[in-house]
């Protein structure tokens, strides 16, 4: 089979397309995954110091009630009483929802003090909230439309899930399925896969050494 000159050019210029869409994800995503791997290791010694600390204080346990107001008084401040945390991130994916610039720094703050004065609460939700904010930040910066925004917000949550369970595998699947239950958003796979693994390497850097249970 001979293919035309026209039909040579479609080829070369479809070739072409998927290795400039290659390099830009792999350079967005090592970027993200830089980010999100040191805001995730940063979090996480942060969380094992309060953690610690309270260990050895036990009475920074009174001082629950001044951390609620603390935390209220910072989501007020920066106008984020509406904030639905982890549902938003997750609809920023899924609909036309924004994850605000102040998501990030308010959930960091904020979990690290509940940990600090013996509160309830996990770091899933706090590590998703915080690479979502994190992608959405970068995605800004750069200008990049609806669809990449969406692709390096899940960036962000693998980014900062690995560094924080040092889970890079699990890290760069899960925003994939959390997205829409039974739909797998493909064209985010090799993106988070890049960053996840960007971020486990920097948490790796940082001396973390990822969360180990072992089953007897």
């Amino acid at each position: 089979m001979i293919l035309s000159d026209k039909q040579v050019s479609e080829i070369r210029a479809g070739l072409l397309g998927n290795v400039r869409y290659f390099v830009k994800w792999l350079f967005i995503s090592l970027a993200v995954g830089t980010v999100g791997g040191a805001a995730g290791t940063v979090f996480s010694l942060g969380v094992e110091w309060a953690t610690d600390f309270r260990g050895e204080n036990g009475w920074t346990l009174f001082l629950m009630p001044f951390a609620g107001a603390a935390i209220v008084w910072l989501y007020q401040t920066f106008h984020e009483e509406g904030n639905r945390g982890t549902n938003m991130v997750i609809e920023s994916i899924s609909s036309n929802e924004t994850v605000t610039p102040a998501t990030g720094p308010l959930i960091f703050v904020s979990t690290i003090l509940t940990h600090l004065v013996g509160g309830s609460t996990g770091r899933e939700g706090a590590a998703l909230q915080l690479g979502g904010s994190i992608g959405n930040v970068f995605a800004g910066i750069i200008r990049l439309d609806e669809k990449d925004k969406k692709v390096a917000v899940m960036c962000g949550m693998s980014a900062v899930f690995s560094a924080l369970f040092g889970t890079p595998a699990a890290a760069g699947i899960f925003p994939l399925e959390v997205v829409s239950i039974g739909v797998m958003y493909y064209a985010a796979l090799v993106p988070c896969i890049f960053a996840s693994y960007t971020g486990v390497g920097i948490a790796r850097l940082a001396g973390l050494p990822g969360e180990n249970f072992p089953i007897p």
